[in-house]
């Protein structure tokens, strides 16, 4: 039979495509009147055949995502893995597959966007999506914003990798002054999202943003931020329309935008404080209805910050307790980590985290047991059976430590004076396969941290000491001088002997040098105050204390310490002298109650136990005279506590790490010298009723070594009192009690 060309002009052949329309009109109406059940549409899909046409078939592919989603995302998944796994959407996409080629660029993108929210990237999948980008990259110069944003949105939830995206960052470029915010927000939500990061279009993209960013809504605020924070791109003019735009609206936040958009800013660095005010005191209002993960961004954000925001802490410490069994271990580490960064110890909060943390410690990886346990010791909370249950799972996780959780963790063991004889084996093991990975910090903290805790490694040693001699050009000194006190007061030197030791301990003597030269130097600066006006005094004083602050030290270590202190006179007690004041330093300091401290009696257990493992004691004793006069005081025991000035003593304290004028021997120093007072002194004032008109003693002892900042206030006082003697003596540090260490003994894993 021939068959009669086709004749477009022909009556029947308009006919059969009016039909044709007709039946697909009357199809597409079926569809959408099915539209809010997806399980109906799937009965529709079923009858579909090779004659079906392409709009019907897209629009039961895109009206089925819709239809799954309107449920809600609470089991999301299991309904789309139900339906991928029928008859009719195998039959569904094998009929878009096979009419790629006469779809337009809506149905190309709302095939695209179906298949994302339906999770529809496996392999059964992976021909039509080839056809798909094929076709939408054969168009993209044609499609429209909306096309653009939502293809680029469902590509990247996918996780397609990024070759995509050049192409459409070149299409959306041309058209982007016409897109609309929401659009805009999609196509850069979807780069970040695979992390494609080109600096030419963010440039761009960052302009538009200058512009529009004032019809942002809250959706398009956290989602931009989030977008530039990933890809860490800090555009300042961007960032402050944002910002604007994020004050005026931060109202009508969710807990999501809120948290995202706090995250975001710290991230980024870019810190507006009437900003943060405002958004942390929505946030205060609303905690208690962020999830999880919300309230562990706006305290990361925090802390990152430095922004201690005490009404905001202490409602998350109220809130966060009850809650805790929807946190994640991340979660939790987070907030943990959050709190000693800024140094707010709500101590319900740290035991509510460490009692949460042993039920669901077979959760924790290494990066988590790390920090928790770093925040735990920073804030000087020991909670035992936390320890031992962390020990045990990170004996079954270190061979995936990384070099800072090593040393955050044997750090955090040592300042809480926890032993654990196995698992410090295994963390030593560890350390050494990845020495050449730790900065220098890593290898201080790892050496004075197992010198602490009395575990005695050799080989350990060895390897740190090599580690450091390469890495001096990296060091600060603190790590150099760490790991000097710990091979020195360990007795290691024999075993370290060779070059790379000699190399360390001759870095280390230049360091100490310019020090001592810093702390006689400035010893002379209280008697030069009172010849100054009052802004003068305080800028000398903030110079001293800035200059003390710029070696990038705490201490000397205990060697090095006793060598500055004997140069400035001060006596070092030794032999039965020695044992003599350290035995009656001892009944004085065993007369402390708890942790020394007033302000430590509400506090509960786990921190009265950390307290007192980290809080200083000083014990001192003093003898004056002037004239006639005299004025003596016997042993008294102190800790540090919060700093207390008195410049008028002549005597100032510098910040390392923390403020110095709380500790104990600064306190000591300070009482003695107030004591002067009493005898008619002035001990900065004008002879002949200064400070050298007093003679006496002033003996100390003192729990650690001291810092760097109590040597400067002994060199002071020495000048201040040249006729006060000061004699000495101090503990290498804290250390594991005998109890301690027999618990620490190894037992039957599991038992």
């Amino acid at each position: 039979m021939i068959v009669a060309p086709w004749d477009a002009s022909s009556p029947d052949a308009l006919l059969q495509v009016l039909r044709g329309a007709e039946v697909t009109r009357h199809q597409n109406k079926l569809i959408l009147r099915n539209a809010f059940d997806w399980r109906q549409l799937l009965e529709l899909a079923e009858k579909l055949n090779e004659e079906s046409h392409a709009l019907n078939v897209c629009t039961i592919l895109h009206r089925l995502a819709k239809g799954v989603a309107r449920e809600g995302p609470r089991g999301m998944s299991d309904r789309a893995r139900s339906l991928r796994s029928t008859f009719a959407w195998q039959r569904l996409t094998f009929l878009v597959e096979k009419l790629v080629a006469d779809l337009n660029n809506m149905e190309l993108t709302n095939c695209l966007w179906a298949l994302a929210v339906l999770e529809a990237n496996g392999p059964q999948e992976e021909a039509l999506l080839n056809s798909l980008i094929a076709a939408c990259s054969q168009y993209l110069s044609s499609f429209e914003p909306r096309n653009l944003a939502l293809s680029a949105w469902a590509l990247a939830k996918m996780g397609l990798e990024k070759q995509w995206c050049p192409r459409w960052a070149e299409a959306v470029a041309v058209k982007l002054q016409s897109f609309e915010t929401r659009d805009m927000t999609n196509v850069i939500w979807a780069f970040a999202t695979v992390y494609w990061r080109d600096e030419r279009f963010l440039m761009r993209f960052c302009k538009e943003v200058e512009v529009k960013a004032e019809h942002y809504s809250p959706q398009d605020v956290g989602n931009t931020l989030w977008a530039l924070a990933t890809l860490s791109w800090k555009n300042d003019l961007a960032l402050t329309a944002i910002s604007k735009r994020c004050f005026d609206t931060a109202v009508h936040f969710d807990q999501q935008n809120l948290s995202i958009s706090l995250w975001s800013y710290a991230t980024l660095g870019y810190k507006t404080m009437n900003l943060f005010h405002h958004m942390t005191q929505i946030i205060t209002e609303r905690i208690k209805s962020f999830a999880a993960q919300g309230i562990a961004n706006v305290c990361w954000a925090l802390a990152k910050f430095q922004f201690q925001q005490k009404c905001l802490l202490m409602t998350i410490a109220e809130e966060a307790p009850t809650r805790l069994d929807d946190f994640d271990p991340q979660h939790m580490s987070i907030l943990a980590w959050a709190y000693a960064t800024l140094e707010f110890p709500n101590r319900p909060l740290l035991t509510a985290l460490c009692q949460a943390a042993v039920r669901k410690m077979p959760m924790f990886n290494a990066q988590h047991m790390a920090n928790m346990t770093w925040a735990m010791a920073t804030l000087a909370h020991k909670d035992e059976r936390y320890l031992h249950v962390l020990a045990e799972r990170a004996m079954e996780e270190v061979a995936r430590f990384n070099p800072q959780e090593c040393s955050n963790l044997v750090w955090a063991f040592a300042l809480l004076t926890f032993r654990d004889d196995a698992l410090l084996q295994a963390l030593s093991r560890r350390s050494q396969e990845i020495v050449a990975d730790f900065i220098p910090q890593n290898l201080g903290n790892t050496a004075w941290a197992y010198n602490r805790l009395g575990y005695r490694d050799e080989q350990l040693m060895q390897c740190l000491v090599r580690e450091a001699a390469g890495r001096l050009q990296d060091c600060a000194g603190q790590e150099v001088l760490d790991l000097i006190e710990s091979i020195v007061t360990g007795g290691y030197e024999a075993s370290v002997e060779g070059p790379e030791w000699q190399r360390l301990a001759c870095w280390a003597g230049q360091k100490v040098e310019a020090v001592a030269r810093c702390v006689v130097s400035s010893s002379e600066m209280p008697l030069t105050l009172r010849k100054l006006p009052d802004f003068d005094r305080a800028l000398a004083v903030q110079d001293y204390q800035d200059h003390l602050a710029s070696f990038s030290l705490v201490g000397l270590g205990f060697t090095y310490t006793c060598q500055i202190l004997e140069q400035l006179g001060i006596r070092l007690l030794n032999g039965s002298e020695k044992e003599a004041w350290q035995k009656v330093a001892q009944e004085a300091s065993n007369s402390i109650s708890g942790t020394g401290n007033q302000s430590d009696v509400s506090k509960n257990v786990e921190a009265q136990e950390g307290l007192k493992i980290c809080r200083t004691i000083c014990v001192y004793r003093y003898a004056l005279q002037l004239g006639p006069e005299t004025v003596c005081v016997g042993p008294t025991a102190v800790t540090s506590g919060p700093a207390r000035d008195a410049h008028e003593l002549g005597l100032f304290a510098a910040t390392l790490r923390h403020p110095r004028g709380g500790d104990g021997e600064f306190q000591a120093l300070q009482a003695c010298a107030r004591a002067s007072m009493q005898l008619g002194c002035e001990p900065t004032g004008a002879p002949p009723m200064d400070g050298s008109a007093v003679e006496g003693e002033l003996w100390l002892h003192v729990s650690e070594v001291p810092c760097l900042s109590c040597v400067g206030a002994m060199a002071q006082f020495r000048k201040v009192f040249p006729d006060v003697s000061i004699l000495i003596s101090f503990n290498l540090g804290r250390q594991p009690s005998e109890k301690s260490q027999a618990d620490a003994r190894p037992q039957p894993r599991g038992s």
